[in-house]
């Protein structure tokens, strides 16, 4: 009986916490309201009624969608929209589920939130606010997001993610050996997805930026922050060697994880690769 009930708790226990984790949302916080410039509005993803806010731009230029991380809110993401604001582009910011103001009690790290994006997209396209086609800019989750809904979509101009991973397998093997020193072979890790997936409706195999990346024609440009161990350089340039089209790597020196745009040079490489574009 005892083995019985340490095996329990040690091969569906642990592996159920661990799905917990790596499923739980973020939402429910005050919201603020939008700043001077910008208005709020609602997105409908998959039945979820996601927070939003749009500031307008000239309608010759890619109207961009920038999308936050796991944990994060649009709110983070005000200093990246001001820089694309000043070069006239419209911007759109958006909580994903389970975040900030958005509906929502899970994630999937990137990927039922392809489908958060693509609503962002679609209302853009619906209002008229994106003639000249649109940019995508994503960080850590929401870069997978964006290359996941950067797939088969002819008026995409550029993407640029920073931080994204590979695989959702891959990256959940990653991150139990980093912050729990678990080996890739431990059999928690598979049954904690296994978990996820029951707890969250997504198919794991289905997250892969590598294969989604190979679908895209635009431009892009992906960021490795120098100093973050979660998704280093090497899993970054996995993807970007699988784009098909013009495509950049900028390794941010010293940069904490999703932290390049406090470097001296991100208006130069970023903004830069948008004029090379034709963005």
């Amino acid at each position: 009986m005892r083995l019985a009930l340490y095996g329990t708790a040690i091969f569906v226990g642990i592996p159920l916490a661990f799905a917990h984790v790596m499923t739980r949302g973020f939402g429910g916080g005050p919201q603020a309201p939008p700043p001077r410039g910008y208005e709020a509005v609602s997105l409908a993803s998959e039945g979820l009624k996601l927070r939003a806010w749009v500031t307008r731009g000239r309608p010759e230029q890619a109207a961009f969608i920038v999308v936050h991380g796991l944990g994060d809110s649009l709110e983070s993401y005000l200093e990246h929209a001001r820089r694309l604001r000043a070069r006239g582009h419209t911007v759109l910011l958006v909580d994903l589920r389970a975040h900030g103001g958005s509906e929502g009690s899970v994630t999937t790290l990137g990927g039922r939130e392809s489908a958060d994006v693509r609503a962002a997209m679609q209302y853009l396209r619906d209002s008229g606010l994106a003639p000249h086609g649109l940019g995508l800019m994503g960080h850590s989750m929401g870069s997978v997001a964006v290359l996941l809904a950067a797939a088969d979509q002819p008026d995409v101009r550029v993407v640029v993610v920073e931080a994204p991973y590979d695989t959702y397998r891959n990256t959940i093997a990653h991150h139990a050996q980093l912050l729990y020193h678990l080996p890739s072979w431990v059999p928690l890790i598979p049954t904690a997805i296994l978990f996820a997936e029951w707890r969250a409706g997504f198919d794991a195999d289905a997250i892969d930026s590598v294969a989604a990346v190979r679908r895209i024609r635009a431009p892009l440009l992906a960021i490795v922050d120098g100093a973050d161990p979660r998704m280093p350089e090497p899993v970054v340039r996995r993807i970007v060697l699988a784009h098909p089209g013009p495509h950049r790597l900028w390794v941010v020196p010293g940069a904490d994880h999703v932290g390049g745009i406090f470097h001296p040079d991100w208006a130069k490489v970023v903004l830069g690769f948008l004029d090379e574009s034709g963005v």
